[in-house]
């Protein structure tokens, strides 16, 4: 097959041992996957989990601190999570959990998905399909099954359990939806200049604070309202008074701000005017406060 083809698989194999070692939090450093000489004769390929010399040096030290079995266990217990996680993708086949149950004693954990479908899982595997990035590295494994390469199944293995994708299962390992956190927002008093102004319904209206530039929503309905019949009229340089509310999102493809406009308080002129004027004077001139004299809601 083109090489073009499977180098980003290989990658991704490497990729979904870094995330799987990070996630699951084993000892020492992220061991290196490496491509062995193709057999004489076939076209098969094996990706080798090793550990470069320094990471055995640190697994020799970790002999006379700990356990033997942990110093051993640790690579075989990470290439069985990762081979185990494939049967659960396989399992699950991207329906929703909708239930679990309490994990037993032997590290198995049982779900029941969003059609009653009861599975024991174990708990590493468990934790990493729930993942991002780790099933993206995985749905990046699997991707010389899809197209008609001439690729037709893969196969992981160790001492203990094989496990083999066949494109029948590539639906399963469709990257699902990503869950969106709420990191929270806050309001604010803020003087911003419009840069551009978007009068199509829905668009974004971009702005500057001084410092930097950003799109934000406009939804003052009285604001909004006067632009629309003309009555609110803009200028270069002309400024806005707003609450302005900030929103932060998290998902899978990182951290997000959204802005929204949520009062337009006052429409400040954009001409700079000379300091002639004694402190209670009021320059002429000086319009365009749009909050009542009660302190209330804006209005056009």
């Amino acid at each position: 097959m083109d090489v073009r083809a499977l180098a980003p698989a290989l990658i991704a194999a490497a990729d979904a041992m870094r995330e799987a070692h990070a996630l699951l939090e084993v000892a020492g450093p992220t061991p290196r996957v490496e491509v062995r000489a193709t057999r004489p004769g076939s076209f098969i390929i094996d990706l080798l989990v090793a550990e470069s010399v320094d990471t055995l040096y640190q697994r020799a030290i970790a002999i006379f601190t700990s356990p033997p079995v942990l110093a051993v266990d640790d690579l075989m217990g990470l290439i069985g999570a990762v081979i185990g996680s494939v049967n659960v993708v396989k399992l699950i086949r991207n329906r929703k959990i909708s239930q679990i149950e309490q994990q037993r004693p032997d590290d198995v954990t049982v779900i029941i998905l969003e059609d009653g479908t009861r599975i024991e899982v174990p708990a590493p595997a468990l934790r990493l399909i729930v993942n991002a990035e780790y099933r993206r590295a995985l749905d990046g494994m699997v991707e010389p099954l899809r197209g008609n390469r001439g690729v037709d199944r893969l196969t992981l293995s160790n001492d203990e359990r094989t496990e083999t994708v066949s494109t029948a299962d590539l639906g399963a390992f469709d990257l699902p939806a990503a869950r969106e956190d709420d990191l929270g927002q806050e309001d604010t008093t803020v003087v911003l200049r419009p840069v551009s102004v978007a009068f199509q319904e829905g668009n974004k209206w971009r702005f500057n604070d001084g410092e930097a530039t950003f799109y934000a929503t406009i939804e003052d309905p009285s604001f909004l309202a006067a632009v629309d019949l003309g009555t609110e009229r803009f200028a270069k340089n002309d400024m806005l008074r707003v609450r302005l509310r900030t929103r932060q999102r998290r998902d899978a493809s990182g951290l997000h701000v959204d802005r929204s406009v949520i009062q337009v308080i006052q429409h400040i002129p954009g001409a700079v005017q000379l300091d002639l004027f004694a402190q209670d004077a009021e320059p002429p001139g000086n319009g365009g406060n749009r909050e009542p004299p009660d302190g209330g809601g804006a209005s056009a």
